[in-house]
């Protein structure tokens, strides 16, 4: 039986046209967030400890991110019951400021925990907290613990940056809270709550959402070096006759860069300075040198200002290789600049029942506790120092006291300064920390 042929399909061509260049939309936002974890470095002195902690947390301006989430803070401490606080446009510092209006804040953390001392608890957000570039977001760590020792932090001392800046977060300098109450006014021992001058202690954890290349000039000034040339060279080259990418047009080229990663050029945001790196840690050089001279300068003060240049570095060594010496230095430099008077504020804020329960804490009327030494009191002062880490200038002789003896300082210093002069320094810290209770 003879077949029929196969029918052929005849397809007609049909003309498809690009799609006109005005279609090729740009994004402005790089479509995964990059997940960070930023941890603060404390630099090994996590000397002080209490209730809470207030800090502000922004994007960074180093590189061009639209806006940071936060998942998560760590902290350690005695903990207990904790809980996290944000607010918009930062937390405004002790005078002026929202740290005591709970209405402000948005509770995004509450939950119990167990003491940790040595190792750092994450608290986890339910949902993100966003950061917008160009604004503070202030965070407020709280513990409802009776006692002192809830949630750790640092002192911002002398010759320290105070902020801390990794080209994509940036924590800012903190105020520490001492009521066990959240947003409490009074202190244990009555007197203004808030202690200015401190250090968040801890991690954050976050993502960014970077920002994508677009030809406008204010957009275009917040890449790297190398992106902008990268940029440069391709309208150059797609000018030239000949050129293959001639055939394109402006907006193909400015298509294809917005799609490149910020980052694909290298990271540096200037071509003939040094980096961000280079600068970070050009800036720490310099705070310690400043701290440094900081400190000869306390120890001609306290020992009088005919101290020779070689007596001072002899002493300064002395100070370097005894960490005791060193906070004392740091404290004397510190005392009488950062601190409130009490009275004063318990005026101005009036009266109000204290919540602290003196049965928890019979001893301790004094500042935020010393990590280092729970045990510390008025009675019986010590030098702060780390956790487990034993003073050596504690001896059991009643006339030393705990204070740094004579015999800690150099053979050459101990003959050169007066009685009185000498009788102040040795009883620097029980002195200072008995007159004035809040450090």
């Amino acid at each position: 039986r003879d077949r029929a042929p196969p029918m052929t399909e005849v397809v007609q061509p049909v003309d498809i046209a690009p799609p006109p260049v005005n279609a090729l939309v740009r994004g402005e936002l790089a479509e995964f967030i990059d997940y960070q974890s930023f941890t603060q470095d404390t630099q090994d002195r996590e000397d002080h400890s209490f209730c809470g902690v207030f800090f502000d947390l922004s994007p960074s301006d180093e590189h061009p991110l639209s806006y940071v989430e936060v998942t998560s803070i760590w902290v350690r401490g005695e903990l207990g019951p904790c809980t996290i606080w944000t607010t918009p446009d930062g937390h405004g510092g002790v005078r002026g400021g929202k740290v005591y209006r709970e209405d402000a804040w948005r509770c995004v953390y509450e939950r119990d925990h167990g003491p940790s001392f040595d190792e750092f608890v994450e608290m986890r957000f339910d949902e993100p907290v966003r950061l917008e570039r160009g604004r503070r977001t202030g965070f407020y760590v709280h513990s409802k613990a009776q006692g002192d020792r809830a949630v750790v932090y640092d002192d911002q001392r002398y010759g320290t940056q105070g902020k801390v800046d990794d080209g994509r977060l940036v924590i800012w300098p903190a105020v520490a809270h001492l009521s066990c109450r959240p947003f409490g006014r009074r202190a244990p021992w009555g007197g203004d709550a808030l202690r200015s001058k401190r250090l968040f202690v801890g991690r954050v954890s976050y993502g960014v959402r970077w920002a994508l290349w677009n030809p406008e000039p204010e957009c275009h000034a917040r890449f790297p070096a190398g992106f902008r040339r990268a940029v440069e060279t391709m309208v150059l080259c797609a000018r030239q006759p000949g050129c293959e990418l001639s055939r394109l047009g402006d907006e193909v080229i400015f298509y294809v860069m917005n799609k490149c990663g910020w980052d694909w050029f290298g990271e540096d945001m200037t071509s003939d300075g040094p980096s961000f790196e280079e600068r970070k840690a050009a800036e720490q050089e310099t705070y310690r040198a400043r701290e440094r001279e900081e400190r000869r300068h306390a120890l001609r003060q306290m020992f009088g200002e005919g101290m020779s240049d070689q007596e001072v570095e002899t002493l300064m060594d002395q100070v370097d290789d005894n960490p005791n010496l060193n906070y004392m230095l740091l404290n004397y430099l510190m005392h009488g600049e950062q601190d409130q008077d009490d009275d004063d504020e318990e005026a101005a804020y009036g009266e109000e029942e204290t919540e602290w329960d003196p049965d928890d804490d019979p001893d301790d009327d004094d500042d935020d506790d010393d990590v280092g030494d729970p045990s510390s009191s008025p009675t019986s002062p010590s030098f702060p120092t780390r956790a487990k880490t034993p003073s050596p200038c504690r001896t059991s002789s009643s006339a030393n006291d705990g204070c740094i003896r004579p015999t800690d300082l150099p053979a050459t210093m101990r003959g050169t300064y007066d009685d009185a002069r000498s009788a102040s320094v040795i009883s620097l810290h029980s002195a200072t920390r008995a007159a004035k209770p809040g450090t």
